[in-house]
């Protein structure tokens, strides 16, 4: 059991990723109190049945009253709009922070706001999967777990925030929200695009039984929530455009040394491909 980094915590949106940080603050002793809110009073029943809060409500205001920290695990276009809806019920030394993997805009407006009490974060954890029932105490285990402050961020809700992450097993990166974004667009958005374009391609298979393990590795993330990508994607327009554009040059050069029989450079692609992989820690 850890040291409570919070008297209250208030998660908004107790799914996958609330949930799990419900459970590994409770099991760990990160939080003397749990409270999650949600619109759904049934889905909150069973955040409650899993441990992963002590107690549930679907009014802000009830749930964000005397609350230490609150953290946002909506889906990226509502983090804002729900600090808007809460800004009049928030404790005056409440820090608040969030989960969505998108920072920049999120990052900007949130700060207009709350001013130094906000610290952006992005745990880069998680899975195709939703919902409380698949939340998990150790997801954050060994991950990395990014946080984006600004000037006016203090030290002490940063401090709080990254004492709460590590407490949970994650790694924090501080990461300036631009480039934050930029590099979830190559590593994590872009893939999702590709996840999603290779399930449409291969419906014109001619023989669908016959599936390779890399297309299922390389599909998964196809499962993930329609609404939650479509919000990413929309939120990290312009980095993801970019990260397509980077992708689609790198695939031109595969395609042209395969149309031109050029096996070294096909091998060397690969070559230069598994050593990157390694040094990526994969």
């Amino acid at each position: 059991m850890g040291e409570a980094i919070c008297e209250r915590l208030c998660i908004i949106g107790v799914g996958l990723i609330g949930g799990s940080i419900g459970l590994a603050a409770r099991q760990r002793g990160l939080a003397k109190h749990v409270v999650g809110v949600g619109r759904s009073a049934e889905r909150l029943k069973t955040a409650l049945q899993a441990g992963a809060i002590d107690d549930a409500t679907t009014s802000l205001q009830e749930g964000v009253t005397g609350a230490d920290m609150v953290m946002v695990c909506t889906p990226v276009g509502l983090i804002v709009p729900t600090i808007k809806l809460c800004l009049q019920w928030l404790p005056e030394q409440c820090v608040v922070t969030d989960v969505g993997s998108v920072k920049g805009s999120i990052v900007q407006q949130a700060t207009d706001l709350l001013g130094e009490r906000f610290v952006g974060g992005h745990p880069m954890a998680g899975s195709e999967q939703t919902g409380v029932q698949n939340a998990r105490t150790d997801l954050f285990e060994g991950t990395t777990w990014a946080l984006t402050p600004t000037e006016k961020t203090s030290q002490s809700a940063l401090e709080k925030v990254t004492v709460l992450a590590q407490g949970m097993g994650a790694r924090v990166l501080i990461a300036d929200a631009d480039e934050h974004d930029r590099a979830v667009a190559l590593t994590s958005h872009l893939p999702h695009a590709l996840a999603l374009a290779l399930v449409h391609v291969a419906e014109n298979s001619p023989y669908p039984q016959l599936i390779g393990g890399s297309f299922r590795d390389g599909t998964r993330v196809a499962a993930s929530s329609p609404d939650l990508w479509r919000d990413i994607f929309l939120h990290n327009r312009e980095h993801v455009l970019w990260a397509i554009d980077e992708f689609a040059g790198q695939l031109q050069e595969v395609r042209s040394a395969i149309e031109s029989e050029d096996a070294e450079t096909i091998q060397r692609l690969f070559t230069e491909a598994r050593m990157l992989r390694q040094a990526f820690g994969l």
